[in-house]
Formats: structure tokens, C-alpha cells, sequence
């Protein structure tokens, strides 16, 4: 069902039925997902920030193979920086970490994917030459880079989590911003979503797309309400058949009844809202000690890479929003998009009083 009220600024310009975006998560956003959430009507993001770029192309054309809709890619372009394996040699894994990775009989790995803005370009050139329409950008939106997408054909999106960051998004030419609240998993800012959607609403001309604690129909009518085009969905994906997360953490999700999770930098070097546990709280005190983006990440992701498969709760990093506590039930994601556009139409007829 797609309702009338749910044609949106957003459903326009990205040429969807459904004002709803699959957030970009690395790691969790396979092609499998992505395309579920676009044949649904919405617009699914590939997480392609720090994947190889053979295996950038490779997910791209898996993706098409799934679906016709239109679906994008979410890239990172951090500042340049030095070369990765001086960096690396330079950085060995903290000793107070040693005996948690020890613990949990982890082998420590050298990553084989990282954050760059060389590999982001890369990656970028990958996804224009296999003809993504949408790219979304976290981070910062570098106005060369929009440029370039743009001039390709791409829509461009910019994830903000502030009015500042939004206002130069626009500036650098994007199509539309998320406005990303506190609630939010992974990389977040500081503002709550219900203060920062009208905020940014008022103060940009384009479309804005409300992220951060939005896992129903009930959100989705409140973004709109608040001056949002649409919502980007990614904790409630989590919890979808298709997510390319650990089952441990997907559970961890649908059982979660008080919210267990805390903005740290220890994992990435940037504030990241992700589940409380044993590796967070070793860096309880040593805050000082954490380094930059993408720094950070290079010195912990020998252990933190290997934690993940294992699905080792207390090592990973595991990027969840507060909305986990209203999630309940693993579910294919083309239902989860379709049950939410739902709602949000009974939401605002009832609200009309119609």
C-alpha cells in the first residue's frame, strides 16, 4: 500500500514509492538487504566505507541482480592522511586489550579493509561506472566529491548531525541531508532527533530525511510532522532476515528492554553509539588515549575484525541505536518497510480526523 500521504519531496527525487531509506551500515547492509528494502518501495544504501574495492563491485552488481529499483551507496571520505602500513607498524594493540582478546581466544588479524580517501575515491569511481544512482555520504560531503557524482548522475545524500554540517552540505551542492539525532547507532552527534529534524528543516532549502530512533510507522509520522521528507532506517534492519550481522546481535537487539548502549570513540576515533561491554569499559578512564579517526580503528580492528565474526558481544564493536528497545521480532526486510508505511498512513488519517 502505498499512501497518498507518504509522496514525498524525497519519493520524488530518488524515484521511490515509500519516503523510507535503508541506513548505509557496514557490514550489515548487504545486497540482499538493500535490495529487499528497495523492492519495497524504499531505497536501500549499500555500507561500502571500508570494503575493497573489487568487492564494492562485486556487491553492486549482486545488488542489481535483486532488484530494478533504484538503490545506492554509502562511501566515507575522511581527511588524507598518511600511508596506512607506517600508521599500522606504528600502532600495536593497546596491552590493557590483550587479555580481553586473550580471553576470548581471538588470533589477531591484519585488517585487509580500511578507511582512506584515495580508496573512497576509488570506490566512488566503481559506483559511477556501474551506474548507482544514489550516493550518500557520511562525515562530511567534500563539495569535489559531490561535484563528481553529481556530474555523473548520481543524487547525493549527506548524513549531519548538526545545523552547521548541514548548512555546508547544502553549500557543497547535495541533493538532500539526514538529520541524524543522538538516538542514533554508530556515528552520531549530539542533538536528540525531535530537536534537531525541525531545526534543520527550517534552516536548509532542500529535502531532509530524519535518522536516530525511527524503528516504526509512528516515527515515520512523526519526522513528517516535524519537517522531514522521509526517515533512514538502521537499528530496526538490524533485526531483518537479510542484515549481514551476527545473529548474537540481532538478538541482542529484539531483547533489549532498557537501553544498554553508550557513545564511545574507542572503536573508530569518532563518537559511535554502539552496545555497552567489556571493551568500552576498558577504555573507561583512558579516554585521552584514544586516537583519531582512522587511526583508532587500524590499532583495535585485529582484534575487534575477528570479534566480529565471531559474533564476541564484549570485543565488537556492535553500532545499535536506542530504538532497539522498541524492536521485538526478526522479520524479512521488505515486511519491516512495508508494515512501517502502513502504520505512518493509519497514523496520519487518524491524526487528520478524516
Amino acid at each position: 500500500m502505498h499512501h497518498a500521504a507518504l509522496a514525498t519531496a524525497i519519493t520524488e527525487i530518488f524515484g521511490i514509492g515509500l519516503p523510507i531509506l535503508g541506513g548505509p551500515m557496514g557490514g550489515v547492509a548487504s545486497p540482499e538487504l538493500v535490495a529487499a528494502v528497495s523492492n519495497a518501495g524504499g531505497l536501500g544504501l549499500l555500507g561500502h566505507a571500508n570494503v575493497p574495492p573489487d568487492r564494492v563491485r562485486a556487491e553492486i552488481r549482486r545488488t542489481r541482480e535483486l532488484t530494478d529499483r533504484p538503490f545506492g551507496i554509502g562511501l566515507l571520505f575522511p581527511n588524507r592522511t598518511s600511508p596506512r602500513q607506517e600508521r599500522r607498524e606504528a600502532l600495536p594493540l593497546p596491552d590493557f586489550l590483550v587479555p580481553l582478546a586473550a580471553a576470548h581466544g581471538l588470533e589477531k588479524e591484519i585488517p585487509t579493509d580500511h578507511y582512506s580517501h584515495e580508496l573512497a575515491e576509488e570506490r566512488l569511481e566503481i559506483a559511477i561506472a556501474e551506474g548507482v544512482p544514489v550516493l550518500s555520504l557520511g562525515l562530511g560531503a567534500p563539495a569535489h566529491v559531490v561535484e563528481r557524482a553529481q556530474s555523473a548522475g548520481m543524487k547525493v545524500i549527506a548524513l549531519t548531525g548538526n545545523r552547521r554540517a548541514a548548512l555546508d552540505a547544502e553549500t557543497a551542492g547535495v541533493d538532500a541531508v539526514v538529520a541524524q539525532g543522538h538516538e542514533a547507532g554508530g556515528h552520531t552527534g549530539k542533538t536528540s532527533t525531535l530537536v534537531l529534524v525541525p531545526q534543520i528543516a527550517d534552516a536548509v532549502r532542500i529535502p531532509v530525511i530524519a535518522a536516530g530512533g525511527i524503528v516504526d510507522g509512528r516515527g515515520l509520522a512523526a519526522a513528517l510532522a516535524l519537517g522531514a521528507s522521509g526517515v533512514l532506517l538502521g537499528t530496526r534492519l538490524l533485526a531483518t532476515l537479510e542484515a549481514r550481522t551476527h545473529d548474537n546481535h540481532k538478538n541482542r537487539v529484539v531483547e533489549m528492554q532498557d537501553d544498554e548502549t553508550q557513545v564511545s570513540r574507542c572503536y573508530t576515533g569518532k563518537p559511535s553509539r554502539v552496545i555497552r561491554n567489556a571493551f568500552t569499559a576498558a577504555w573507561k578512564g583512558r579516554e585521552a588515549e584514544i586516537l583519531d579517526m582512522p587511526a583508532q580503528w587500524e590499532r583495535v580492528a585485529p582484534i575487534v575484525i575477528p570479534a566480529k565474526r565471531a559474533g564476541a558481544l564484549d570485543i565488537a564493536n556492535w553500532p545499535t541505536g536506542q530504538g532497539a528497545v522498541l524492536v521485538d521480532s526478526i522479520q524479512p526486510a521488505g515486511e519491516v518497510v512495508q508494515a512501517i508505511a502502513e502504520q505512518a498512513g493509519r497514523v496520519l488519517v487518524q491524526l487528520n480526523g478524516s
